[in-house]
């Protein structure tokens, strides 16, 4: 993984991260009332400093706005679906509901007028699912397990509707779990990356994931418009 990555996963992490009586499991806790921000973020080479400048200017005023870390998610291994291959996924938090969220973003720019110009100094691809939690969602994963985040887009809802069904059905009969489900994102403008499904699964092993898949690439896809699938690796353990 590039160094820039590391100081990234850190930096939107700090004050954040979950200790586990566990030291086997790591823990994402995502709360009620607020929107959660999941950033696909790809790092340029040779842009640290720039990145240092953009935690200063942005990431200080966003923490003034509310923003909270929720930690994240490295990706390190090759997608075994669809046509995206990012360094890592972050979740961020921002209090109150779409309408805030967006607020909130337009107060940002304003304060960095070129915001988006510094994160193409740094990123590659920086592409943003928001969520409006209603609900408490928590979960955990275990660092010997595998875990593998699914989005799909789908083409006629009622097909999708069929194939979420069956996709669902599969993962249990292949022995995996449902960590996460989420529907209903939006992708403020410019930053579109808005599955209508994502869903994050773990497995024992890669025998039992590679059994899934091999199910889940036969699926009749004729109700899905697209789809990614990356393997996901959650931060360090703490000593």
């Amino acid at each position: 993984m590039k160094p820039l990555i590391w100081v990234l996963a850190f930096v939107f992490m700090v004050g954040s991260a979950v200790a586990d009586a566990d030291n086997n499991k790591k823990t994402y806790h995502f709360k009620q009332g607020q929107v959660i921000d999941f950033l696909f973020l790809a790092s340029r080479p040779k842009s640290e400093a720039a990145f240092k400048a953009y935690v200063q200017a942005a990431i200080s005023e966003a923490t003034a706005l509310g923003y909270k870390n929720l930690s994240s998610f490295s990706i390190t291994r090759t997608p075994t679906q669809g046509n995206y291959y990012p360094d890592v996924l972050v979740f961020g938090g921002w209090p109150g509901d779409f309408t805030d969220r967006a607020n909130a973003l337009a107060q940002l720019k304003k304060a960095v007028p070129d915001l988006n110009a510094r994160r193409l100094d740094i990123w590659s691809s920086f592409n943003m699912t928001n969520y409006h939690l209603t609900e408490d969602k928590s979960f955990s994963v275990s660092y010997d397990k595998i875990q593998v985040l699914t989005a799909y887009w789908q083409k006629d809802a009622a097909l999708f509707a069929v194939f979420k069904h069956k996709f669902l059905k599969n993962v249990q009969q292949a022995g995996g779990v449902v960590k996460l489900a989420l529907m209903d994102g939006r992708s403020p403008f410019g930053y579109e990356y808005n599955p209508d499904y994502t869903v994050i699964t773990e497995w024992d092993n890669q025998a039992a994931f590679d059994t899934f898949l091999a199910a889940n690439l036969e699926m009749d896809h004729a109700g899905v418009r697209h789809v990614n699938q990356l393997y996901l690796t959650p931060p360090a353990r703490k000593n």
